[in-house]
């Protein structure tokens, strides 16, 4: 299994959309086979920004990228449809599940390396 993780910080003023933009998200993830689960979590700051962290868990790395539409994780959306711009900044990581990935690796097989994207806008 691999878990998706975005977080980041939305521009105050730019909330509404990036909620429109999540749900989405939600929406086209749960629609892809091979999605586990997926949720968006947010903290609310005074001046109106919010962090956020969009986990999803994905069965394998095929369905990830077919989600995405590609198999460069450090060159794809940040969100399906979604605009990165409604970011102050941003980070995705992606990591293998630890109670499947022996079992889902051939013993000869190379574990997901370490794939991180970020930016400041």
């Amino acid at each position: 299994m691999i878990v998706r993780v975005l977080q980041g910080r939305v521009h105050p003023g730019r909330t509404a959309h990036f909620r429109e933009q999540a749900q989405q998200a939600l929406d086209d993830a749960r629609q892809h086979d091979g999605l586990i689960y997926a949720q968006v979590g947010r903290q609310a700051h005074a001046d109106g920004g919010e962090e956020i962290a969009f986990v999803s868990v994905w069965r394998d790395l095929q369905a990830l990228y077919d989600w995405l539409g590609g198999t460069d994780l450090l060159d794809t959306p940040v969100m399906s449809g979604a605009d990165p711009e409604v970011f102050e900044r941003f980070e995705v990581q992606h990591y293998e599940a630890y109670e499947t990935a022996g079992a889902d690796l051939p013993e000869d097989g190379e574990p997901l390396q370490g794939a991180t994207l970020s930016a400041e806008t």
